[in-house]
């Protein structure tokens, strides 16, 4: 597999009127998937540094448009024929897994089951505060809201009684036809721990290659302590070091089944890496349309 990373925000901006014309593309020449970001809103300031740069500081502009998930995987999904969607990663730890679940569901209907679902964990306090939501309890409240959703999408009537979520028998339909996959995000131990117990697969952030295989084997001993070993589990990586085939071929050996890619990022189409350099590198429509085209000539061909 290989999959299209789009976002209108980490690790690319893409404008939302461009977000059509790259879903149609994508599909048409085999990628597998596309990834939407999901981010409510731009504190001014924040009170913890970003964890995802070296220096802390967010190398995004505060006014960049991001669609709701939903709203742009809705949209996508109506243009196209084979391609399927996710949110990677849904902030699920600030949000109320019902109107999740009615969302996911919705989706799932309009896409003909062309969704899953990518979580994890917010990392700003103030998404917690002007939420109304506790951050200290994010953990535990997920791995509920993960149950909840799984739940809920099963059909018939559904009553889930925990300490953050309880609700008497109800029943939401439209369900799912088939099972649609959750995907679970981050690279603490907890949450490593989360995807092996609840998830159907585990999403990277952006690592280099040889930083993920000890993340793969904690993912494979958690497995087997939940008794999951034997059960379909995807491994969806960000490598920006996997370049070449060869490589790629690395992470197949090691228990990679879905590779993150933002064609235009590629060397030969746009050279400069780095994660801050990659942000801002923004060509035409055009030259993201080619690039499209021209991974999926040059590497996804070699897979298929």
């Amino acid at each position: 597999k290989n999959q299209l990373v789009y976002s209108s925000h980490s690790p690319f901006m893409v404008d939302p009127d461009q977000h059509l014309d790259i879903a149609r593309t994508a599909d048409d020449c085999g990628w597998d998937s596309i990834q939407v970001a999901d981010s409510p809103f731009f504190p001014e300031t924040i009170s913890v540094p970003y964890p995802y740069t070296p220096d802390g500081t967010r190398f995004w502009p505060l006014d960049m448009p991001v669609l709701d998930p939903w709203v742009a995987i809705t949209a996508m999904a109506v243009v196209t024929r084979r391609i399927r969607f996710l949110p990677s990663v849904l902030r699920l730890a600030i949000r109320q897994p019902l109107l999740e679940a009615k969302s996911l569901c919705s989706v799932a209907a309009i896409s003909n089951d062309r969704v899953a679902l990518g979580v994890g964990l917010a990392w700003m306090p103030e998404e917690f505060k002007w939420l109304g939501v506790d951050m200290k309890t994010r953990g535990a409240r997920q791995d509920e809201a993960i149950q909840v959703i799984r739940l809920l999408m099963q059909g018939g009537m559904q009553e889930f009684h925990g300490k953050y979520f309880d609700f008497d028998p109800l029943i939401m339909a439209p369900v799912p036809k088939k099972r649609i996959p959750i995907y679970v995000g981050g690279t603490t131990m907890p949450a490593l721990r989360r995807a092996a117990r609840y998830g159907d697969g585990w999403v990277s952030v952006i690592h280099d290659m040889d930083a993920v295989a000890d993340m793969l084997a904690q993912l494979e001993r958690f497995r087997r302590e939940f008794g999951r070993e034997n059960e379909p589990f995807d491994i969806m990586m960000h490598c920006p070091d996997a370049q070449t085939v060869d490589d790629i071929r690395r992470l197949e050996d090691i228990g990679g089944t879905d590779l993150q890619v933002t064609p235009w990022s590629v060397p030969g189409i746009l050279a400069e890496m780095g994660v801050g350099a990659i942000m801002q590198q923004q060509p035409p429509l055009d030259v993201k349309l080619e690039a499209i085209k021209r991974y999926a000539g040059q590497v996804i061909a070699r897979f298929v």
